[in-house]
């Protein structure tokens, strides 16, 4: 069976709000950050940026039409990077990640190796974004994933993801029963979860009994979207040594769009939280 491995997971969070700051001030941050990002990746593992076949970059809160003054990847990597090839999309909100994913190891199959950047930062200071009913505070900043993809070449890379829409009328306890099919499918034992209030997160981790799940960080974090699972890993690495292993990474968007995916934590992880 094919594999996906996580070689390197890089967070930088972003202030709560910027009041004062302005658009222009927000771009450079994101700038900033990004261009950290991609030079901290394959640091002395003999890999890097340049060696990704595409970035997929995709958020919830920042769109193609409001947030295009405050996202641009051409601009914000610069001419030094400019061979890999980027694309957008935040269709499918705290869950594409794991829709790019699954499209590319579906339909770039001949391409091994591929990143993966989830972005958002409140630049334009919308309220409902700041905090919600729906997933309590949120938590801003900017994640960014390299992976490899391993296996034999008449097998289906896709078979280690799992994408749909929850269904039911509440999305939180459909992902949950979702997410313990996965985790058996996968005859996996370790999952990353996003974050939730306590009065969402205390059922839906209750309903988990028996499968090792990565720490909750909603108080520390607030609702950060699409990064919540990979901060809980980058996280819970720095305390418990996480490299080597295996763990089911799952996202789940307020339209009830849901991921999940089976990754191997390489050796030699490169975990960074600037």
């Amino acid at each position: 069976m094919p594999r996906i491995t996580l070689k390197d997971a890089l967070y930088s969070p972003f202030a709560d709000e910027f009041v004062g700051k302005g658009v222009g001030e927000s771009t450079l941050e994101i700038d900033t950050v990004l261009r950290k990002h991609v030079s901290a990746i394959g640091s002395e593992r003999g890999h890097s940026y340049l060696s990704a076949q595409h970035h997929y970059l995709c958020s919830t809160i920042m769109d193609s039409v409001f947030s295009a003054a405050a996202m641009d990847a051409v601009r914000s990597l610069g001419d030094d990077y400019a061979v890999v090839p980027q694309s957008f999309t935040h269709a499918y909100e705290c869950a594409c990640w794991g829709y790019c994913m699954q499209y590319h190891v579906e339909h770039k199959r001949e391409q091994t190796s591929f990143a993966i950047s989830i972005m958002d930062v409140n630049s334009m200071e919308m309220t409902y974004w700041s905090a919600n009913e729906q997933w309590g505070k949120s938590g801003f900043g900017i994640t960014t994933l390299f992976f490899e993809v391993d296996g034999e070449d008449e097998a289906d890379p896709s078979k280690s993801l799992h994408t749909g829409v929850a269904a039911g009328g509440n999305n939180i306890i459909a992902f949950a029963s979702v997410a313990k099919q996965v985790v058996n499918n996968f005859q996996a034992s370790r999952l990353s979860l996003p974050f939730f209030p306590e009065n969402m997160s205390v059922p839906v981790r209750r309903s988990l009994k028996g499968v090792e799940l990565l720490t909750e960080w909603h108080p520390t974090y607030g609702h950060a979207f699409g990064s919540d699972p990979w901060i809980s890993f980058i996280r819970d690495h720095a305390q418990s040594n996480l490299a080597g292993q295996r763990i089911v990474f799952g996202s789940l968007a307020l339209r009830g769009y849901y991921c999940f995916a089976d990754i191997d934590i390489d050796a030699d992880v490169n975990v960074r939280h600037f």
